[in-house]
């Protein structure tokens, strides 16, 4: 078997692969003998038929897809093998040449994506300083205070309504024509007068009203509104208001702490819990932060030709994470789509640049781990498992263990702290 090799751009490479005229009939005879085992001729027991008979039973097209089915994967893998090429996708194939006659050799192309050269700019001088885990008293305050508005009591007044209270309300708008407008009517609708979720000019109108109270009210939609048939439309809106409730202010105690945390705490006690879970935010909040900003450094000195089939198979996993998004924010992907006016495909090409950019980076990070001799001793592997698995229940922890007993996943897991390594050896 002769291959020729050529080199394409974007780290392809052409394969042309000979098959000799004689290598190709033998797998023309065992495509033969495999078909013929499933053949049914009359006076002949399946499996026992001759040759001869099953060539005569056979249509010649059928013949040559079992045969090609044989002969393209094994002299395709032959020829990966011994050219020493490291693929990373299936090979497109194109035919050059049918065996017609006798001592014709069988030709065929095969294009495919292998991995390519990674060339990194000098790495040492990357130094990206580390941000500062500080948590000030006015954080903790805020905290605290969002987690008293949390636990709020609401009870019914009977005034007009002001800025801060709960209020249900029943609308329904109408056009110029006095016709009602798709999708601008609701009933029993809870608002919280001055959050700002309704259309500018809306909650306002409400501010003033008494309960029972029904009133029209012409509102302008703005011009970027979300929804194009209501982008600057002018809206009479019909209001009636049901129900209005004050916030009854909570005081930060005992009680309200237990509410909140489910255990029994002083104030002082409570205050040190939001302080320690506000820095474990900023410190893992400051750390991603810290990766990018390090991976970023890596991609500016990392030159590569990535295969069009690579930045293809980052995009579709691109798109899978978004759609997982999307639908724990229980949101209808395509409703998502059509909200921000995209199709899949205009994702894919908007996030094809993006793709590209976490391939290189990837690469420059495994060309550097490889180039600084990064290693992982199998003692971190074991122990980073365990950090793995602590908070999990027993159950849930066998098979956590059991998961990483994989030597894929091992791997996998070695790498990420291999990657952990390199951050901090350039950081300053």
């Amino acid at each position: 078997m002769k291959v020729d090799i050529k080199e394409l751009p974007k780290s392809e490479v052409q394969l042309t692969i000979t098959v000799p005229y004689d290598v190709y009939k033998k797998w023309e005879k065992k495509a033969l003998m495999e078909l013929g085992k499933k053949m049914k001729v009359q006076g002949f027991r399946t499996g026992h038929i001759p040759e001869d008979v099953i060539l005569q039973n056979v249509e010649l097209d059928v013949l040559k897809g079992a045969t090609l089915d044989l002969v393209l994967p094994q002299t395709y893998s032959e020829a990966v093998k011994g050219n020493d090429l490291k693929v990373i996708a299936r090979p497109n194939v194109e035919i050059k040449s049918d065996i017609s006659k006798k001592d014709e050799d069988f030709v065929y192309i095969a294009t495919v994506a292998v991995m390519p050269d990674v060339k990194i700019g000098n790495y040492k001088k990357i130094k990206v300083k580390r941000k500062p885990v500080k948590v000030e008293k006015k954080n903790i305050e805020e905290t605290i205070k969002m987690i008293i508005e949390r636990f709020a009591e609401w009870k019914d007044v009977d005034r007009k309504a002001k800025k801060g209270d709960r209020a249900e309300i029943a609308f329904e708008g109408f056009d110029e024509k006095g016709n009602t407008i798709p999708n601008t009517t609701s009933k029993n609708h809870p608002i919280i007068l001055g959050s700002k979720t309704m259309v500018p000019g809306f909650e306002d109108a409400i501010v003033g009203m008494s309960k029972n109270e029904t009133k029209e009210e012409q509102i302008t939609f703005p011009k970027d509104y979300h929804s194009e048939p209501m982008k600057g439309k002018k809206v009479k809106f019909k209001i009636t208001l049901n129900r209005l409730e004050e916030k009854i202010e909570q005081e930060l105690n005992e009680t309200l702490i237990e509410k909140a945390t489910g255990k029994k705490m002083s104030i002082k006690e409570f205050e040190k819990v939001v302080e320690d879970d506000l820095k474990a935010e900023i410190t893992n909040r400051n750390q991603q932060e810290h990766d990018n900003a390090v991976v970023s450094e890596i991609l500016k000195i990392t030159k590569v030709e990535v295969p069009e089939v690579l930045i293809e198979q980052e995009v579709e996993g691109m798109l899978e994470e978004q759609k997982q998004r999307i639908a724990q924010q229980g949101i209808e992907w395509e409703q998502f789509l059509t909200h921000i006016k995209k199709t899949e495909d205009d994702f894919k090409k908007d996030h094809s640049k993006g793709a590209e950019d976490r391939i290189i980076a990837r690469l420059g990070v495994q060309e550097i781990i490889k180039d600084a001799k990064v290693t992982v001793a199998d003692k971190d592997v074991e122990a980073k498992i365990k950090e793995i698995a602590a908070p999990h229940p027993k159950d849930q922890q066998k098979k956590i263990k059991e998961h990483y007993k994989n030597k894929e996943n091992a791997e996998f897991l070695r790498h990420n702290l291999a990657a952990d390594k390199l951050i901090d050896m350039l950081s300053k």
